[in-house]
């Protein structure tokens, strides 16, 4: 299979809850996928530790994603499923990770299965991607950026996933939620003319979180680019802005989506700065 000329995209670090101090500790670089791959895959990444690297940085926190993520470390190789939870990605004496995130749905023709069977869970790259062990491991190491890309592409290829309508509609779906700012299911369902009981199960088949959900995290994606923003953060403005009457019920959300509370998340970036 001949070379691959792969673009970089200009990325902001989204969903990850400090991204400065991620910035200050590791250079992240995203490219576009293949043609063939641009169904499944959002982007490519490689990330290498900054040469200052902070010693007592100790890891990033993610805000939980609807969608599967391959990882390459000269420790092995691993997709992670969809999660629903705030994650860690600690850091560790690997100097690089690389990878894959694919789109909502787009890892369905991989995994061939309910993508809920994934959910919260870790995999052997190699269990649902054979190629993928040319360029994992220890031998990652002695790969240039161009055959790193290259390898993981032409090993997804390899598989020879097949597009469907329903991963393009998944996606026409999300991009819509995170645009529009819809709010209520009901209101997606009848955005797409779907009955709200086959919009759920098309997101448990094919992204393995359900619906309401996904709209809950675009919501407290821009809660927490809004925090950011702000040197003395107002929570009751801010609940109101997004259309919260009661705090606790904000607060509680917040909890769930992000992992921690709005105090621990300003302390989390006060830590970090």
């Amino acid at each position: 299979m001949p070379e691959h000329h792969f673009t970089e995209k200009v990325r902001f670090y989204e969903g990850i809850l400090n991204p400065e101090a991620f910035a200050r500790n590791y250079a992240l670089h995203c490219y576009e996928p293949s043609e063939t791959m641009a169904p499944f895959v959002e982007h490519y990444f490689i990330s290498r530790r900054r040469p200052h690297f902070d010693p007592d940085y100790t890891g990033h926190d993610v805000l939980s994603q609807p969608v599967a993520s391959l990882f390459i470390q000269p420790e092995g190789a691993f997709v992670q499923g969809p999660t629903v939870h705030k994650r860690t990605l600690h850091a560790k004496d690997s100097p690089i990770y690389v990878g894959a995130q694919f789109k909502p749905g787009g890892f369905y023709p991989f995994w061939r299965q309910r993508m809920s069977d994934l959910t919260e869970k870790i995999i052997p790259a190699d269990s649902v991607i054979p190629g993928i062990q040319a360029i994992s491991g220890a031998a990652l190491l002695g790969h240039n950026d161009t055959d790193i890309l290259n390898g993981i592409d032409q090993a997804l290829c390899a598989t020879s996933p097949q597009n469907e309508a329903k991963i393009q509609l998944v996606g026409e779906i999300v991009s819509s939620i995170e645009k529009d700012h819809a709010n209520s299911v009901a209101a997606i369902a009848s955005a797409f003319a779907m009955s709200e009981r086959s919009l759920q199960q098309l997101f448990q088949v094919y992204v393995g979180v359900g619906i309401k959900w996904v709209v809950m995290r675009a919501r407290f994606l821009e809660v927490t680019r809004y925090v950011r923003a702000q040197e003395r953060p107002n929570w009751t403005a801010i609940a109101a802005d997004f259309g919260y009457s009661d705090q606790s019920h904000f607060i509680n959300d917040f909890k769930n989506i992000v992992g921690l509370s709005p105090r621990q998340y300003l302390v989390l970036l006060q830590a970090r700065q």
